[in-house]
């Protein structure tokens, strides 16, 4: 099992297939834990049934492999012992009965119509039903660049973009909506063509900034010193006025001034004053901040 490759596994099939030359290493980096294991896998599109025999053969003959397509005629490929579903990946109701019929699977590969709303649909409606440590395979996400049929900004790819938000909506420190992306997919990884989900709900949990008990040093922070002389200033000053957010590591550094503020009255007080100044000091960073990644941008475009 160790030599299997996705590659040989492509070449050795006896019906036609087409594949771009770049996935194959992504195939068997991704699919190697599965091979030899009693897995469920779904490949949408199967056109001449080559890739059928390409993933049996590749993950053994444990695997459960079904097929979906649009194309009434594939259900020929019965015969050789494959499961075939006739239907429209981008019918949120084929879904639903598809799943009922055959349960939570391992690993779905999108190799259909390619449209973004074909895509969009077959992710969403997929995710519920991927299991833990399972992936979601989108292919030829090149079309997400292509004007034909296609909206760039609207595109699966973009549509995958907006989902690290998603995934950062799980640190307790930003107020970003969570949505089942949060709370199912682990990460997601981008390749030359393809698209990846890797589902882990255990994962998927919440994440809280934490500290050890070891001694502190006082180390300066020094991580701002190259942002010029009054940006070093504006965030030194920023962090100082800030002192009304009770946050640990504060209470542990200012005991004293933090035991007189937990007082709520007097918290109150002292924000009366310092918010204005502190949204003062803020606007400057942020004009700061977007000049120098103009700045840079421009450097980088005339390279």
């Amino acid at each position: 099992m160790e030599n299997k490759s996705t590659y040989r596994s492509f070449m050795d099939s006896r019906y036609f297939s087409i594949k771009h030359t770049n996935y194959f290493d992504v195939y068997d980096q991704l699919l190697a834990k599965f091979v030899g294991e009693t897995i469920t896998f779904v490949e949408i599109g199967i056109l001449d049934g080559g890739s059928l025999f390409m993933w049996r053969d590749f993950l053994g003959k444990n695997a459960r492999i079904i097929g979906v397509d649009l194309n009434p005629e594939a259900t020929k490929w019965r015969e050789h012992g494959f499961e075939i579903f006739i239907g429209d990946q981008s019918n949120s109701l084929f879904w639903s009965d598809f799943f009922k019929e055959i349960g939570d699977i391992h690993v779905l590969l999108d190799d259909g119509g390619h449209r973004n709303d074909q895509q969009i649909i077959t992710t969403r409606c997929a995710l519920p039903h991927i299991l833990d440590g399972g992936l979601i395979i989108i292919e030829d996400t090149q079309t997400s660049f292509m004007k034909f049929e296609n909206f760039q900004k609207y595109s699966f790819v973009n549509f995958l973009k907006d989902k690290i938000n998603s995934l950062n909506a799980r640190s307790d420190e930003l107020n970003i909506k969570k949505d089942i992306f949060s709370s199912s997919v682990h990460s997601i990884e981008f390749f030359a063509g393809i698209c990846v989900l890797h589902v882990n709900r255990s994962l998927s949990t919440s994440t809280q900034r934490i500290e050890n008990d070891g001694s502190r040093n006082n180390a300066t922070d020094f991580r701002y010193t190259s942002d010029g002389a009054m940006q070093s200033f504006l965030r030194a000053s920023y962090d100082w006025i800030s002192w009304d957010y009770l946050s640990d590591n504060r209470i542990k550094k200012y005991p004293r001034t933090s035991k007189f503020l937990q007082v709520r009255l007097v918290r109150g007080i002292v924000r009366l004053v310092i918010i204005p100044i502190r949204f003062a000091n803020y606007l400057f960073l942020q004009l700061f901040n977007l000049y120098n990644l103009k700045k840079l941008m421009r450097q980088l475009k005339n390279r």
